[in-house]
């Protein structure tokens, strides 16, 4: 009877340990592995692939990412945090790297910062705060609150534009995994 308490009481550390990792008050972690075949409306056929993984601070204040892109069709020109379902294509919410000829707003850093001779492979890494929500007529006037609630809610993807498929060559919808997902949430 000692035995099954014991295990018990672990279970239920284990159990509330989950609960306290993944409820609103500590850091939220994202990790997507985007590709063309999660493109919307439609599926784009390309060797490129890409990763993107953030942090969302325990204040939810600022996220931390990195991006990362391998083997793109052509030249990256931006990457951003739109606003929509997987189905879906929406409006630009967040930069997470520009171009020189798409630079995006002060500060966005440029997608080829980890080498600056290639521009179809690299990572790029930064921390976005309220300052860099974009207003744009496609969303509103989204506040740095809505705007983590949609990316909680797996109500946001991250793309990759390139020079020949200006629309978006790879994505992936940005959720946490931790089963709050809204419809169609996911990848």
């Amino acid at each position: 009877m000692k035995r099954i308490a014991t295990m018990a009481a672990m279970a239920m550390a284990v159990a509330t340990t989950g609960l306290i990792a993944s409820g609103d008050q500590g850091p939220r972690k994202f990790s997507e592995v985007l590709s063309g075949l999660k493109e919307a409306p439609a599926i784009v056929s390309t060797s490129g692939s890409g990763t993107f993984n953030a942090t969302l601070n325990k204040d939810a204040t600022e996220i931390e990412y990195e991006l990362t892109f391998n083997d793109m069709e052509s030249n990256v020109t931006q990457a951003h945090i739109h606003i929509g379902y997987p189905q879906n294509s929406g409006g630009i919410v967040l930069w997470l790297c520009g171009s020189d000829a798409l630079p995006g707003p002060a500060g966005t850093p440029r997608c080829n910062v980890s080498n600056p001779l290639d521009n179809r492979n690299g990572s790029v890494s930064g921390t976005l705060t309220a300052a860099n929500v974009q207003v744009l007529p496609a969303n509103g006037s989204p506040t740095w609150d809505e705007v983590v609630s949609l990316i909680r809610d797996g109500r946001t993807y991250a793309n990759i534009h390139t020079v020949t498929i200006g629309a978006g060559e790879i994505r992936s919808q940005i959720d946490s995994h931790d089963g709050h997902s809204g419809p169609g949430g996911g990848h």
